[in-house]
């Protein structure tokens, strides 16, 4: 009896620890073809990924990292002081990363059932994506606003994808994902509808908390609504309301220190602001920056003299959620009485915009 209480003991044990590498946790097994010896691989969780979750070394082309989720989580795999990389989804499981030097992003991913439900939906939209691809290699000065007006109309076919998956998966955290991501174009209306068809432990995840924020302040305004008044903070900590900005026209423009394309459209609104602006153009800037440094320095490099606010909350902007802003550069142009009068305006557009209600008598 004594002995087969010993051979129970030994088993319960291996089944334990089978159970700590399979269900309980997570064990990514890695191939790192061509990498040598001794080579670090890092491991990062989204949202912050300068911060490093996990290290280890390559030895004879294989890796291990080993851990413990609390629920499907993107993770970062990236060798230092090299742009080869891999994002997927990791989950608590055996999982197999195989790939190799130079072409790390294109690295297989096996035993993850979120990354397989993301590798079908990325399927969806190879093509769409190849266009995408094709589109920003034609930018130039000449052409940049016609072709972003392109990318706009693609990115909406980009989020009809999106929502079909949703429907199609509302228990995968993929589904939460692209529904965070597209739920600014969807409206509040739309993305309360596919939010309440999401599981439960989706809904009550951080991302679904952020969900459930923009659908109670997002207004789903369009051209012709008046516009919705807020308040935010000022560079100079002074607090600035919408209301007491607005001029005879006003540009609301929403932009980030980080993001390249706003910066670049800065130096024609410095141009068209000291054109206009002794004749009631006004602009308020909204930053979707976090670092309060890089956004008043930006402010400072790029000459921006027009009122500039900020919550410092990233793109969970309080303004950028009523206004249903996700992407940037973005803004709305708005006439004396408060009414929307256009959106994504730039270039020619807004020259010509302005010229009509400013010169042309």
């Amino acid at each position: 009896m004594k002995q087969l209480c010993i051979i129970f003991l030994i088993f319960a044990i291996t089944i334990s620890c089978q159970n700590k590498t399979g269900t309980d946790g997570y064990n990514i097994q890695g191939t790192a073809k061509n990498v040598p010896d001794g080579t670090h691989i890092l491991l990062y969780f989204f949202p912050n990924t300068h911060k490093v979750v996990d290290s280890t070394v390559v030895m004879g082309e294989k890796f291990q990292f080993k851990g413990n989720l609390d629920r499907p989580t993107l993770a970062h795999v990236r060798m230092p002081n090299s742009r080869d990389d891999k994002t997927f989804w990791l989950e608590n499981a055996k999982i197999r990363v195989v790939g190799e030097k130079g072409r790390f992003s294109d690295a297989e991913i096996t035993g993850s059932k979120t990354q397989d439900e993301s590798a079908l939906l990325l399927a969806r939209k190879d093509s769409l994506f190849n266009e995408m691809e094709k589109l920003e290699a034609m930018v130039t000065d000449s052409n940049r606003d016609s072709l972003f007006t392109i990318y706009e109309q693609m990115q909406n076919v980009e989020v009809g994808i999106n929502q079909k998956f949703i429907a199609e998966y509302p228990e995968s955290y993929e589904s939460l994902t692209r529904l965070n991501w597209s739920k600014e174009r969807l409206g509040s209306h739309k993305t309360e509808q596919l939010f309440s068809s999401l599981g439960t432990e989706l809904q009550t995840s951080e991302e679904g908390k952020a969900i459930q924020e923009f659908i109670a302040k997002n207004q789903t305004l369009a051209i012709g609504d008046t516009y919705v008044d807020f308040e935010q903070s000022d560079p100079d900590g002074q607090m600035v309301r919408l209301s007491n900005v607005k001029g005879k026209y006003t540009l609301l423009e929403f932009w980030a220190s980080w993001c390249g394309p706003c910066r670049s459209f800065n130096p024609e609104l410095v141009e068209l602001y000291d054109q206009y602006h002794d004749q009631g153009f006004e602009i308020l800037g909204v930053s979707l920056d976090s670092d309060e440094n890089r956004w008043k320095g930006a402010i400072e490099k790029d000459g921006l003299t027009w009122t500039n606010v900020s919550d410092l909350k990233g793109a969970n902007n309080e303004a950028a959620m009523i206004y249903g802003v996700r992407d940037i550069p973005d803004n709305l142009l708005i006439d004396e009485n408060g009414k929307i009068v256009a959106r994504f305006i730039r270039g020619d557009a807004l020259k010509n915009k302005l010229k009509e209600v400013f010169e042309i008598k």
